[in-house]
Formats: structure tokens, sequence, C-alpha cells
């Protein structure tokens, strides 16, 4: 019966500065303990591409169970990631705009209009007709917007 050995890591340099993310700081921590993404994933048992979104800033901040499991895989205090983690601000609030106001902006990008303000943020719209054609061969035309700075799409 074959036996793993258990990983043995050098304590932390106590003069190390710490990044100021917690992508930097999963990426720093696991380079100080010499692991590839594939040997935190393997004993954290967490996906490789969970571990490549944490280290690429797509996620801000973890679960109490899985920043435990992360630090105890690096042999770290969780501590240490928790202090840098940004939870989503719960004071932003999805944009109201209705059906009708999609409507009107739609007509108004048919109409030839092109400084459009964007009905979520406020900010200039980048609009553009898009022809195509049915299946009988006619041409079809549909109003697209979106926004450079916002989420907001007109599809």
């Amino acid at each position: 019966m074959e036996r793993k050995l258990k990983r043995q890591f050098k304590p932390l340099p106590v003069n190390i500065n710490l990044a100021s993310t917690l992508a930097g700081r999963l990426r720093q921590f696991r380079e100080l303990r010499n692991m590839t993404v594939l040997d935190l994933s393997m004993s954290s048992k967490m996906p490789v591409k969970r571990i490549e979104d944490l280290e690429s800033g797509l996620e801000t901040w973890l679960s109490s169970p899985d920043r435990q499991i992360i630090a105890k895989a690096m042999e770290i205090e969780p501590i240490l990631f928790q202090e840098v983690e940004l939870r989503p601000d719960d004071s932003y609030q999805e944009p109201t705009y209705t059906s009708e106001d999609l409507d009107f902006l739609a007509e108004k990008i048919l109409d030839g209009e092109v400084d459009l303000p964007c009905p979520a943020c406020g900010k200039p719209l980048k609009c553009k007709i898009e022809e195509a054609y049915d299946l009988k061969d006619r041409a079809v035309v549909y109003p697209k917007a979106f926004c450079r700075i916002c989420p907001f799409v007109l599809a």
C-alpha cells in the first residue's frame, strides 16, 4: 500500500510585502509555497478553473469554507485572505428602465441618432443598425447599442 507523504512548508518570511488583492495574495502564497495551480487544485480539491478565476481577479472574495480549505492547503492563516477580500457592494441597485424606454431607444437608433445616453448610467451609447435578411430575402433592420461603461446592451 502506497502512502502519500504530507507536504512540509517552511514558515513564511516575516518581512514579506503582502499583495493588496485576493488574486495577488493567492498567487503570492502559491508561489512562496512552490505550488503550481494544479498542485493547489489537487490539495484543496477545487477545480483548476476556480483557482485560475481567483488568481485572475474574476472572484474577489471567498466563502468561509473555501477560504479555510485553500488556507489549509497552503498552511497559512485564513485571515491573510479575508483581510483583502472585496465583497459585492450591497448598495448597488439594478437600473430601472421599462420596455417602453427600450422601444423608444430602438426607434431613435433606427431614426439615425447616434449621441444617445445609456438608460442605465447616462454615458454615451455605441449605436448601430444591423441589417439582415429574412427567409424571403427581404432586408430587415435591427437597432443595436451597448454602453462602454456599464453592462447595458440593446440587442
